[in-house]
């Protein structure tokens, strides 16, 4: 297995793995909007930050046991606390809010019921597996993560009970010993109030704020005043106190009454999302990419595979129309036996009573008002052989949907170059400023617009066959790019379908930024778009369930030959807006 195909696979794991995660974390919660990608947890596409660090969790290094517990702990919290409660009681900022964090996560564990055995287990066996890794990772070794580490196993000793661990006892042992006379009155009240969450959030201030002033007492000698997170990022968790938790929750993402142009600012700038140049972009024609031999001879290649398909485009055209078309008045219908009475045919019924044929009646027609777009992942990982299926699928498609009136846009994205690009270098000719954003040089193509008939745009659509461009995706821009055009369109009917085998890849993107920057922007630019009620969204996940990012999504196998039951994706996904 190449390098890409192995990371690929090992993201693909991850993802499923972090999707069952979720699908617990629901049923336990209620929520029934909670997501959890790349080590966040999202609350209807807004990121839920928690600072208790043995949430934070690797999937691809962690125990099965310890991964069930993190999503255990995490379903306990959306179950007990009451978030926008929480916010308001919570200290402003600093080491005290992180504190009082961790007591909240810690009250809602202890109201577990004792009957839930199993799930018990689960949270000692997170908690103990993160002890010990953090005896090891640099955790306790500054006087911030030992005092951390302290009160959060003095908070769990009161509210959940103690475990064995010699070195925890070894390590906590003098901090805890010069804790107890400053803590403990409002330690031993916990418990006493732990089904109160606004009772228990007074004494837990007291603890953090008695906590954050020695803090920051001991702070103001010290021969640095960078921020907490700088200083002490191993004690925190990747989200803690992130700029995007703050601007995203204030934002308003996708808000319904926002104007046009707002909507498309804000989508550029969901959470910490942002682009450190957008000079090396390109948008081409796919016609530019290829010369006309290679275009004829890959036209006559998608030919050929799309004789091979079991599909009548000609069927396929009328269930397009079905779907997409809707009744319109064409005129009269004359010589009917029931309806309007026709004025002009009055004196044939004086004439001949048996003649009953002197009604009118409308003239019904299906007639389309509506545009397609396809938007189609042009990543590297689409090169084993999928791309030759998806080209199939999308060249029947475009020439069904022209022979029902409707119209159809083909859209690619991929990058104009492997790991950054000139926009690499220049971000190193720039002293590499820390996180720059997205850094790639995005390629969008058009390989049909929708005012150009399929029998125009045939030869371009033949570039889809061509995989020289095929490189790494950055989806979150490309589905903006994609909505943005689609909106400007002034059909009623407007539908956006996206078609992708995974989530976004660019190399230089993730590595000079924090994980999950390309894949929660898309998330957050779905749940935006799917807010807007003018534009009808789906996805076609090629092998790969994308129901955790786009609320209305298929998964499509395309091995082997396409039948009829592989152009039943549309229906699928706007058969329920079609209505």
């Amino acid at each position: 297995m190449n390098p890409e195909s192995a990371v690929a696979s090992a993201n693909a794991r991850i993802r499923m793995l972090e999707r069952h995660g979720a699908a617990s974390l629901r049923a336990l919660s209620g929520v029934w909007d909670a997501e959890y990608r790349a080590s966040r947890l999202r609350i209807d596409g807004k990121p839920a930050p928690f600072a208790a660090p043995y949430l934070a969790i690797n999937f691809a290094d962690a125990q099965l046991s310890q991964s069930r517990g993190v999503m255990d702990s995490l379903g306990l919290r959306l179950r007990y606390c009451d978030l926008d409660l929480h916010r308001t009681l919570s200290p402003p900022s600093g080491f005290a809010r992180l504190v009082f964090d961790v007591l909240e996560q810690t009250r809602c564990e202890s109201l577990l019921p004792e009957t839930h055995q199993g799930m018990r287990e689960n949270l000692d066996a997170a908690f103990i597996n993160w002890c010990h890794q953090a005896h090891g990772n640099g955790f306790c070794d500054s006087d911030l993560g030992i005092l951390l580490y302290t009160v959060i196993h003095m908070a769990r000793a009161r509210l959940i009970g103690t475990f064995e661990d010699e070195t925890a006892e070894a390590l906590i042992e003098a901090t805890r010993a010069n804790l107890g006379p400053v803590l403990g009155k409002s330690l031993y009240k916990l418990k006493a109030t732990r089904e109160d969450q606004a009772a228990f959030a007074e004494h837990a201030a007291d603890i953090a704020n008695a906590l954050g002033q020695m803090v920051e007492d001991a702070s103001s000698d010290a021969d640095d005043n960078v921020k907490l997170k700088e200083r002490h990022s191993v004690i925190l968790p990747p989200d803690w106190n992130d700029s995007d938790v703050e601007s995203e929750v204030e934002s308003g993402i996708g808000a319904s009454n926002a104007s046009t142009d707002t909507e498309q600012t804000d989508l550029q700038k969901l959470g910490d999302y942002h682009v450190y140049t957008n000079e090396y972009d390109q948008l081409v024609e796919a016609a530019s990419l290829l010369r006309f031999e290679k275009r004829y001879e890959l036209r006559n290649q998608l030919d050929q595979l799309v004789k091979s398909q079991a599909v009548s485009v000609t069927r396929l055209a009328r269930e397009m129309q079905t779907l997409f078309a809707r009744p319109e008045n064409d005129g009269w219908l004359f010589g009917q036996e029931e309806g309007l009475i026709d004025a002009r045919r009055l004196a044939q019924l004086v004439s001949n009573p048996e003649y009953h044929q002197v009604f009118v009646q409308d003239r019904m027609q299906l007639k389309s008002q509506a545009v397609v777009s396809f938007l189609i992942d042009n990543s590297g990982s689409m090169k084993r052989q999928r791309f030759e299926a998806v080209a199939v699928l999308i060249d029947t498609y475009a020439r069904a949907l022209d022979l029902a009136g409707v119209k159809s846009e083909v859209l690619g994205f991929t990058t104009a170059d492997w790991n950054g690009g000139k926009a690499l270098q220049a971000w190193r000719k720039a002293g590499q400023p820390e996180s720059p954003g997205r850094m790639g040089e995005i390629l969008h193509v058009v390989y049909k617009s929708a005012d150009d008939a399929w029998r125009r745009s045939r030869g371009a659509m033949a570039c889809l066959l061509s995989t020289q461009h095929f490189r790494e995706g950055v989806d979150g821009e490309a589905l903006i790019w994609a909505y943005q055009r689609l909106k400007a369109r002034q059909e009623p009917g407007r539908y956006l379908v996206v078609i992708s085998d995974g989530a976004p890849l660019d190399a230089a993107t993730q590595n000079t930024n924090r994980e999950g920057f390309l894949g929660d922007h898309l998330a957050s630019v779905a749940k935006a778009i799917e807010r807007d009620p003018d534009i009808n969204l789906g996805a076609i996940g090629i092998d790969l369930d994308m129901s955790d990012t786009f609320n209305n999504s298929v998964s499509l196998d395309l091995g082997g030959t396409l039948g009829q039951a592989s152009y039943k994706v549309l229906n699928t996904l706007f058969n329920v807006s079609s209505v």
